[in-house]
């Protein structure tokens, strides 16, 4: 059981943004990103775990936040805002 408990804990951490962040996998600039996206360039919202594709209201403007490749974004466990 402790065993299932850690690797549970193991694995939110390694999603988290912040061991993203340990890997360089955000950018303070999206330009930055745009040059190592195969995918869209987007902004993650850490707090929410939402990301905002790039001509969206939210795109850059959270208080919280940084560009994202938008796959790796995915794959960390984001998803994208709802449009309305």
């Amino acid at each position: 059981m402790r065993r299932i408990i850690l690797s549970f804990f193991a694995s939110i951490l390694l999603a988290s943004p912040v061991a993203l962040a340990a890997e360089g996998k955000h950018y303070s600039d999206p330009a930055a990103a745009a040059k190592v996206c195969k995918s869209p360039v987007v902004w993650v919202n850490p707090a929410s775990a939402i990301y905002h594709l790039q001509g969206s209201r939210y795109y850059g403007t959270t208080k919280d936040g940084f560009y994202m490749c938008q796959k790796a974004a995915e794959s960390a466990g984001n998803r994208q805002a709802e449009s309305r």
